[in-house]
């Protein structure tokens, strides 16, 4: 007999101060906590800053997450980049090791955020410098050979 597992996400607990200054609870940008480990996940997988939860807080049921598929094939992606050459971290048995990786980065991501409110700046302020940044980037012909393991096709002009 199959025993259910309610898989949780779990925001960091030192940083529970600077989730809810993101919500709607304080007029932060984002409505909801989830919403919020979304973006800083995104973040902090973009700065390449990924860090251990030290202690875990109160959870976030991952039903919530799964009801977007697009949001749940970010989390299943972080995954996938973070153990590619191993086909079974999409497996349902071993969800709660790509729900980890997603923590990391979502911890990560707040800690950037929290480097830059510390200087003074208004929440929505840095939200929207960090997506207008994001903007700016572009993927190098090194950053494709490193994500595809090829070069970049040459485009026709």
């Amino acid at each position: 007999m199959a025993t259910f597992v309610e898989h949780r996400i779990r925001p960091p607990k030192d940083k529970e101060n600077l989730i809810q200054q993101l919500s709607t609870d304080q007029e932060g940008p984002f409505q909801t906590r989830y919403q919020t480990l979304i973006f800083a996940a995104a973040l902090g997988w973009a700065r390449n800053r990924r860090e251990p939860l030290d202690r875990p807080g109160e959870g976030i049921r991952y039903e919530l997450f799964r009801r977007h598929t697009t949001i749940e094939a970010f989390i299943d992606s972080l995954g996938v980049l973070d153990a590619s050459t191993d086909a079974s971290i999409m497996s349902d048995e071993r969800l709660a090791e790509r729900i980890g990786v997603f923590e990391e980065y979502a911890n990560g991501g707040l800690a950037i955020i929290q480097g830059e409110l510390n200087a003074g700046t208004r929440p929505m302020d840095v939200l929207l410098d960090f997506c207008r940044q994001g903007d700016s980037h572009s993927v190098e012909d090194d950053d494709f050979d490193e994500i595809f393991g090829r070069r970049r096709p040459e485009t026709r002009s």
